[in-house]
């Protein structure tokens, strides 16, 4: 081996790891906790892990090695998803705690006809629930709720089906 066959093989070695996709910094503030443009979805929301752009409009887009386009602020998402891969748009998500894995939170599922269910984010105060998340209380995800006359919820556990 010469001596110019051992300079080169180290400089060759270190542009293929400067080539490889960078992973997200996670240097920049997370999405959902800055700005409003995340959807509440349940437990097991998808995770992203990524660096993004949130453009003026309200856009988020994956970000990459180079820095946002004018205007759009970069961000870091932990949870979320890829919906258009072509132009690099995300959903972010802010996960929320099963309501039914709370103890007094859900009612069993009923056995026959259930009136349609609705998968939510559910705000409650002790173990009154409203729809949406704007209450005062906690945030809770209810995959299987109901809405009542009075303007509350009832969220079944379709795992603890009543007989």
């Amino acid at each position: 081996m010469t001596k110019k066959s051992t300079i080169i093989l180290p400089v060759l070695f270190g542009f293929a790891l400067s080539s490889a996709p960078r992973p997200a910094l996670a240097d920049y503030r997370d999405l959902c906790d800055s700005a409003p443009v995340c959807e509440y979805t349940g437990p097991d929301a998808p995770v992203l892990d990524a660096d993004v752009c949130l453009d003026a409009t309200g856009q988020v887009h994956l970000k990459g090695s180079v820095p946002c386009a004018a205007g759009a602020v970069p961000f870091h998402v932990r949870y979320g998803e890829v919906y258009d891969p072509i132009a690099q748009l995300v959903v972010a998500y802010t996960p929320l705690a099963d309501a039914c894995a709370q103890p007094g939170m859900c009612e069993p599922m009923l056995d026959g006809p259930v009136p349609p269910t609705n998968a939510e984010a559910i705000c409650c105060v002790g173990a009154i629930c409203w729809p949406g998340s704007d209450c005062g209380g906690t945030l809770f995800w209810c995959e299987d709720g109901v809405s009542n006359e009075d303007g509350t919820v009832t969220c079944f556990d379709a795992s603890d089906p009543l007989d």
